[in-house]
Order: C-alpha cells, then structure tokens, then sequence
C-alpha cells in the first residue's frame, strides 16, 4: 500500500502526462509534489492532485500559455476559469464543454469517480501474436489499427483461432513526448508460425497478472479520465506490480461504427 501517494512514474501514467513534462511543471511551480526526497529528488504526488493534473493536460492542449494556466491553479475560481477560457473561445469551442466539466472536477479538489466500478482479477498467460512501435500519443488510434489489422490477416491465414480480444501494451511510466514503446497483440489459441514477410511480427506470452480493472466506455478521446480514476483506485488500494499495464479492446472499432459502443478494459498489474 502507498498510502495514496503515487511515485512520479506512477502518476505519469495515470495522468498520461510524462515524467520530462511533470518535472518541468514542478519547476515552473504549476505541479508541484505533495512530497519530494530531500536526499534523492524522488516525486510522489497524491491521488487527488491527478484533477489538477488532468486541467493542467486539457488547458495546455488549448495553448493555454503556461503563466495562465498557473493563474487557473492558483485561483480556483469558476468565475476566473471561465474569463480566462473565454478569450480561447475560438480555438476551443468544439471542446468547451468537456473543458468546462473537467474545470468543474478541478474545482471540486478530487479525483473522480467512477459509476462502474473498479473491480480485481487474475488474468492467464496467452500465447500471443504481436509488433511494437515508438508512437506518439496523437498517433495511438491510427497505429493501432493498422498495427492490429496486420496481426488479424496473419491469424486469419493461419486458420488458429483467436483465444479473446485484441489489446495493447504500455509501459507503466511515461518517460518523454517523443513517443512511447506501444506493444499491439492479438491473443490465440497455440503457437503459430510467423511468415518471414511478417517484418516486426513476433510470437510471444502476454504473462498472467493480478490487475485493477475499469471498463471505458465510448470515444477514446476521454480515455484519459478513466485512466486517472483506475490510477487513484490503486494508489489508494493496492500497489503497482511494475507490470506493463493493458487495454482490452472488447468492443472495437473494426466491430461497429458506434462510438458510443465502443468497450475498452484497463488493466493495470498490481500487488496486493
């Protein structure tokens, strides 16, 4: 247990913000650390500061220059939020409301809840077909995608049947925002060969872990908030494992054009 605080790798994931970006906003005093080592320097942060953290992410995406994003912080204000985002209004107006409800979470000091429930379970070792890549964030949906159609064709040819859903990998800090180590893996039911022509295609095991799961539910373009309550919930009730955490795709894009159907699982590896 961490008593709630979350080590600076931790809550890099959790906040999907990168370490190299937390360490400058704790020097531009715009997210400090409720603790820092005074001998080593180490991080942590708490589970609540993840709202801040998650305004902090949605106002820089606006080009929010960093002095207001700081005001922002500092005030707390609805009234003072809602000026400031005013004289944005142009660049932001497909996003103010999902601007305006993350403001409100701010406001509130917390980090959010969740109506489905986080729940615990151990997953099994899967044999696995898989490719991975350096992506950035922007690129995540069109990488995998066609990261994933690539293993399908190699399954389809195979004629070995899948033994459940596609998913990916993500290694539990996010370090820069020069891209991230992405691992794209379809699983299947015994080992298969791997054609030659398959360049980065590999056979491997996604290793059986306990894991804190939250089901996200909708557009990909919210993940991020699911990613901040799954990360509260751990900090405050188990400990990471140090495991690459997972996103299960139960309802996906290639099975229905329904945004609002779409279904995905994260699964962070822990310790209890």
């Amino acid at each position: 247990m961490t008593d709630g605080l979350l080590p600076i790798g931790m809550f890099s994931r959790a906040s999907l913000l990168s370490i190299k970006t937390l360490r400058a906003y704790h020097e531009a005093g715009i997210l400090v650390p409720a603790q820092v080592d005074r001998f080593s320097g180490y991080r942590m942060y708490t589970a609540d500061q993840l709202a801040d953290a998650a305004i902090v992410r949605r106002l820089r995406s606006l080009d929010l220059p960093l002095e207001q994003v700081r005001q922002v912080l500092q005030a707390r204000d609805p009234n003072f939020t809602r000026e400031v985002l005013n004289q944005h209004q142009v660049a932001m107006q497909a996003r103010l409301s999902e601007t305006e409800r993350i403001v409100a979470e701010l406001q509130s000091g917390v980090a959010p809840v969740t109506h489905t429930p986080v729940h615990v379970r151990d997953e099994p070792a899967v044999h696995a077909l898989c490719i991975r890549g350096k992506v950035k964030e922007a690129d995540f949906g069109d990488w995998v995608l066609s990261a994933l159609q690539a293993l399908f064709d190699i399954v389809h040819q195979s004629e070995v049947p899948l033994a459940g859903a596609a998913g990916t990998l993500y290694d539990p800090e996010i370090v820069d925002d020069e891209g991230e180590a992405v691992e794209a893996f379809v699983p299947v039911a015994e080992p298969i060969a791997v054609p030659r022509s398959a360049g980065g295609v590999r056979l491997s095991e996604v290793p059986a872990v306990k894991a804190a799961v939250l089901v996200h539910a909708g557009d990909y373009a919210t993940m991020g908030d699911t990613y901040r309550t799954l990360g509260a919930w751990v900090a405050r009730h188990a400990e990471p494992s140090g495991e690459r955490i997972r996103e299960w795709y139960r309802v996906a894009p290639w099975e229905t054009e329904d945004v609002a159907a779409f279904r995905t699982e994260i699964a962070w590896p822990i310790k209890l």
